[in-house]
């Protein structure tokens, strides 16, 4: 998920036309793996051996090791932020680092409670894409082709929550069994799997409107790789059971958001 964040970042900077410190670009990924294995090590811990999904028992047996990496990425963010950022940029990482322990202290007191209304993913979808565009956004420049870039940080958004769906959908018998809150255990897979097509079809439609209305080089470079990033991510609800099998949906699923890092070749 780092370069994950670190390939939104690029598109952001790219689509904004903001103009950001080298630091961003280690800040940014960094940050991210900081926040992802210190939710991680936490589910760890309370799962213990014997977690029914790869990459909790994985950190869950090199805890040891990954608690002081995560410790020593942290510092390096807060010096990185310091360094790098002005006040306004601090403020903003302030603000997503309350953001993230209400997140988690949120999804602490659900534990193993399924509802609609607690939507772990789309918590997730929204710290995710206002921690990778935030910082770009306060940058914009409103002489950039895209006066304002809401439909396609929109379109990010919402492939980022059909990322999220399809892989709660796979992992919706280990969550159950790792007493793990999801959307899809709260409306059960048929429902999530709906949302999720609806979700896409919004996507594709915006998709439409910004190409229409901006038809210039920096949009429709977006369009095209938001294309192919939808395309890999409807192929795991279109071929599950290939997919799902050895975890190929994670591959395929967080492999998608490295293509955003084809802006900066644009």
């Amino acid at each position: 998920m780092a370069l994950a964040a670190l390939g939104g970042g690029v598109m952001a900077t790219r689509v904004t036309g903001a103009l950001m410190p080298r630091t961003f670009y280690l800040l940014l990924p960094l940050s991210v793996w900081v926040v992802y294995t210190l939710d991680h090590l936490l589910d760890a811990r309370r799962m213990g051996a014997a977690a029914h999904t790869p990459r909790h028992r994985f950190h869950f047996r090199y805890q040891h090791l990954l608690w002081p990496a995560c410790a020593v990425g942290a510092v390096l963010c807060a010096l990185l932020a310091f360094w790098g950022l002005s006040w306004l940029g601090l403020a903003f990482g302030a603000g997503m680092c309350g953001l993230v322990v209400l997140h988690l202290l949120i999804v602490k007191a659900a534990g193993s409670l399924a509802s609609p209304l607690l939507a772990k993913e789309l918590g997730v979808g929204v710290i995710f894409t206002v921690g990778v565009w935030g910082l770009p956004l306060l940058r914009h420049r409103f002489n950039h082709p895209i006066d304002w870039p809401l439909p396609i940080l929109i379109q990010y958004f919402l492939l980022v929550m059909v990322n999220l769906l399809t892989f709660s959908l796979a992992e919706a018998t280990a969550d159950a069994a790792d007493h793990q809150t999801s959307f899809v255990l709260g409306v059960g897979p048929r429902a999530a799997t709906g949302v999720t097509w609806a979700i896409l079809a919004v996507h594709v439609a915006l998709g439409v409107y910004v190409a229409l209305a901006w038809p210039t080089r920096i949009p429709l470079v977006s369009e095209l790789v938001f294309a192919a990033m939808a395309f890999m991510l409807a192929s795991i609800l279109l071929w599950p059971r290939w997919m799902h099998a050895r975890e190929r949906y994670r591959a395929i699923g967080d492999g998608a958001f490295l293509l955003p890092l084809l802006l900066a070749l644009a």
